[in-house]
């Protein structure tokens, strides 16, 4: 007898729930469907002029973290600035070994002139009729050739090496009398 009324229990139970939950969810909807078009929190709302700035700063970022540093100097290095010897004797250097220089020449009374160009860091031997970095060699005289590159007649002199720059200049003696102290 106990179990007669059980099943009219677990059906009432069941049609009640359901009644409850269509009722809760149409609250929802008509919640959900009568949202305000202005907020009730428009007046701590963000102005235009500070979303396109906070959009620009978050955008710069993400370029900031995309970007690849090809710097060949340690950043971390405190005196960026101030050259180095070594930096100061490498820009020198590389100031030389890019240098088109007309070492010397050779100019015998009877025989092949020759005149010794040095260009990045190699010295090359030509004559007359030759092709060199700057075109062909045309003539070879005392202390200058002259060569023509694209029908236009150029002379190149002869060159010493540039001065090194005092910082890198190395003294001579290294007596104790004569060393300069770094302090």
């Amino acid at each position: 007898m106990e179990h007669k009324y059980l099943k009219d229990f677990v059906i009432i139970l069941i049609v009640t729930l359901m009644i409850a939950f269509g009722m809760k969810d149409y609250n929802l909807y008509h919640k959900v469907y009568k949202v305000p078009t202005d907020s009730m929190y428009k007046k701590i709302a963000l102005s235009e002029g500070l979303l396109t700035e906070i959009h620009n700063i978050e955008e710069s970022i993400r370029d900031r973290k995309q970007f690849v540093f090809t710097v060949i100097k340690d950043p971390l290095e405190q005196n960026l600035i101030v050259k180095t010897i070594k930096d100061i004797e490498k820009q020198w250097r590389e100031e030389v070994e890019n240098m088109v220089r007309l070492e010397s020449t050779i100019v015998p009374e009877n025989g092949r002139k020759q005149a010794a160009i040095s260009y990045k860091g190699k010295t090359v031997i030509y004559s007359i009729g030759d092709k060199f970095i700057k075109g062909e060699i045309t003539d070879i005289r005392e202390g200058e050739i002259t060569y023509t590159y694209q029908n236009i007649l150029g002379v190149l002199k002869l060159q010493k090496l540039p001065e090194r720059p005092k910082e890198i200049q190395q003294t001579t003696s290294k007596t104790k009398k004569s060393r300069e102290y770094n302090w």
